[in-house]
């Protein structure tokens, strides 16, 4: 059940509020609960564990993610991308292997297991592999001694607490004691939280008889649009629309009120004249007769002997409207001031692997968050080295096994 009691702890302390405030501790949990479902696995032939996993590199990476999202200001983020596989990659880089198998996958040990080419019977783990990745181990942590002795002297002046040593106040954040925000999100306090840790990892290793070596599995998501475009697009087609409106409701005044000189002698001209019989051509008339003249159309009423204004060219008439028509700036400030509560409220996009469908607002650090891990354990692989027996007469020497993919249980 260890995927089930991943999802149990990650969801709790989401709901609870936990981390709310402390992203930072959010990441540092998250790895661990990862890191602990990990152990208690095995791969797949052999059934043997993860016994160290790079911790601190998973936990970076995390941390990482989670600041790019809080600076995305709103805009789709898929969180997943930024994990995977980074994150699996970091954790798995050099991830050791357990000298015995998992009893819960092979209970009778290296003897339920496969054996090595060239081999009968697998008897136990490889003692020279155990000694090297014990004397590694020590040169490891006694490097990092001499980091934390150093860490121990740091002390650091944060206003208007005063003079802070560094690594009694990481020490206090680590065992859960009430910190003030300003010193816990102080530079120098979360670099020397996240050397404390990387110690704290180190010492906590144990001999192994191997590890991973092979790249992950990947796979690209789709790129997810960007909710600033999508409104920008949205607005300057609602903007683009609304300014033909305010044209189509602005130029028939205007070019009435360019037309009106050339219309108005023309009808008292009309009015005037005995060379043109009764019924005489009404302002319509007359105002569609100059109309039909700038479009190039022949007239449908005839007006002898009636002295003609100049009458403008459809061009003409087109500058001339656009002069006294306001300027684009003007028309696109009227049309914003008619569109603002048309301008849409694009929801965020979540995206959950591997179906590759866009899908409405769903928790993607837990059901997602497994179905990439599990995804990525089925491209892990590594070498350990056993302790192997040989067709006889020949004496038990050491073997290497080959393993490839890794399960977790339940």
């Amino acid at each position: 059940m260890s995927w089930t009691l991943f999802k149990v702890n990650v969801l709790n302390a989401m709901i609870t509020g936990r981390f709310s405030k402390d992203t930072d501790s959010f990441a540092e949990f998250y790895a661990n609960e990862y890191d602990q479902c990990i152990k208690r696995g095995g791969d797949m032939l052999y059934g043997v564990n993860v016994i160290n996993g790079n911790l601190s590199g998973m936990i970076d990476v995390i941390k990482g993610a989670l600041k790019k999202g809080q600076d995305s200001d709103g805009e789709n983020f898929n969180i997943l991308q930024e994990i995977y596989p980074s994150a699996f990659d970091a954790y798995w880089l050099g991830a050791e292997m357990s000298p015995l198998p998992n009893p819960l996958l092979k209970p009778l040990g290296w003897q339920m297991t496969p054996p090595a080419p060239g081999t009968i019977m697998n008897i136990g783990p490889n003692p020279i592999s155990l000694a090297v990745s014990t004397a590694a181990h020590k040169v490891e942590v006694e490097a990092l001694k001499v980091v934390e002795d150093k860490l121990k002297s740091q002390v650091v002046n944060i206003p208007p607490i005063g003079d802070v040593n560094v690594y009694e106040t990481v020490q206090k954040i680590i065992n859960n004691e009430s910190i003030p925000n300003d010193v816990k999100n102080h530079p120098a306090i979360k670099l020397g939280k996240s050397i404390a840790l990387k110690i704290k990892q180190t010492k906590q290793k144990k001999p192994s008889i191997g590890s991973q070596f092979k790249p992950s599995i990947k796979f690209p998501f789709p790129e997810l649009p960007k909710k600033k475009d999508l409104i920008e697009k949205a607005k300057t087609k609602l903007i683009a629309e609304a300014v033909k409106q305010l044209e189509a409701k602005l130029i028939p005044p205007i070019q009435e009120k360019i037309l009106q000189p050339i219309i108005v002698p023309i009808q008292v001209a009309v009015e005037l004249s005995k060379s043109i019989p009764n019924p005489k051509p009404t302002k319509e008339d007359i105002k569609q007769f100059v109309l039909d003249t700038i479009n190039g159309v022949i007239p449908k009423i005839e007006l002898p002997n009636i002295n003609i204004p100049t009458i403008p060219t459809k061009e003409e008439l087109k500058n001339e409207i656009k002069q006294q028509i306001p300027t684009k700036e003007e028309l696109e400030a009227m049309a914003y001031d008619m569109i603002i509560d048309k301008i849409p409220n694009i929801p965020n996009i979540f995206f959950i692997p591997p179906t590759l469908v866009f899908t409405p607002q769903t928790n993607i650090l837990i059901d997602p968050f497994v179905m990439v891990a599990q995804l990525h354990l089925l491209g892990t692989s590594g070498t350990m080295s056993v302790l192997a027996q040989y067709p006889p007469p020949a004496p038990p020497a050491p073997a290497i096994l080959s393993w490839s993919g890794y399960t977790i249980i339940g």
